[in-house]
């Protein structure tokens, strides 16, 4: 299990314990924690599970492969350095106190 923060546009904290070998989007939606859509199920088809890591997580956190990269071009607000699809971060323990914040909206 990891414990993961999940903050809302306007900061509103959900702090949950994702067991290990589900995706940050996943633990989001078992969670019912608004403003992570995940529109297609976490294919990477979409870029509805889009947050902002934070900075202090930026480095710890698997590179983006070049279909992240894609997708978050479609994303509201992408910044290059925080954006990423939470689909694509598979839950660790050492992912344990990640803090990822959603966009003010999917696209």
């Amino acid at each position: 299990m990891a414990k993961i923060t999940y903050i809302e546009h306007n900061g509103t904290k959900h702090e949950v314990e994702v067991p290990t070998g589900l995706t940050v989007m996943e633990g989001a939606r078992d969670n019912n924690i608004p403003g992570i859509e995940a529109d297609c199920g976490g294919a990477c088809a979409c870029s509805t599970c889009h947050v902002y890591v934070d900075a202090a997580w930026v480095e710890k956190l698997p590179a983006k492969d070049d279909m992240e990269e894609d997708m978050l071009d479609f994303a509201y607000e992408p910044d290059p350095e925080r954006s990423r699809l939470t689909c694509q971060l598979k839950v660790t323990d050492d992912l344990d106190g990640l803090v990822v914040q959603m966009p003010e909206k999917q696209i």
